[in-house]
């Protein structure tokens, strides 16, 4: 039976590192992809996180005129998910509030225990639907929560899609590398020949 570090290291694997090794787009694009993704990955919007990637690459290819990869970004959201949820959202909340605390607007703390219980209260609630559950649980969070969570996610969100575009940009280029090495190419004939555009 495999330990619960094992299970994170593998799904972390082929979730998250698998679809960047996997990417031939063009390094900027697949950096950004990691990027957008990680930002809406740390914002509190489990649920509806595939559909704000969707839009944002609408929005990047054609307003933006900016490419990005999808299947990069889709899979960074994945680190945001239903089992992790209630840390991250409790601890957008605590830094939202710190926030608030240090500009002199503080707002009321609620407990880990009080947060992890109402959201399990939303997830778990007898005979609800998918759509009592969502509308529910975005109730909770805009109304009970509200700002102090949205701006504390963003404390996470901002500077954690800066390391993930920076670490996709490193990572990438050296797996790239490597491969054309392995190939006996260089890594200009590597991308000449393998590379595509998301």
């Amino acid at each position: 039976m495999k330990g619960p570090w094992k299970v994170f290291k593998d799904k972390l694997n082929q979730h998250i590192i698998k679809p960047i090794l996997e990417s031939h787009a063009p390094i900027p694009e697949a950096a950004l992809g990691a990027a957008v993704g990680m930002f809406l990955g740390m914002t509190p919007t489990v649920g509806i996180q595939m559909s704000l990637v969707f839009g944002s690459w609408l929005v990047f290819k054609y307003l933006l005129r900016r490419k990005f990869d999808l299947v990069i970004s889709t899979a960074m959201v994945w680190l945001s998910n239903p089992v992790t949820m209630g840390p991250l959202y409790y601890g957008f909340l605590v830094t939202g509030n710190w926030f608030f605390a240090v500009v002199g607007a503080n707002e009321g703390v609620m407990s880990y225990q009080e947060f992890t219980k109402r959201l399990e209260e939303i997830t778990h609630a007898q005979g609800a639907s998918s759509w009592d559950m969502f509308k529910e649980g975005i109730g909770f969070l805009i109304l009970d929560l509200g700002y102090p969570m949205v701006i504390g996610s963003l404390f996470w969100a901002i500077p954690l899609s800066i390391l993930a575009y920076l670490f996709t940009q490193r990572y990438l280029t050296t797996h790239r590398q490597r491969k054309a090495e392995h190939l006996g190419l260089s890594y200009d004939q590597w991308r000449d020949k393998y590379e595509r555009s998301a």
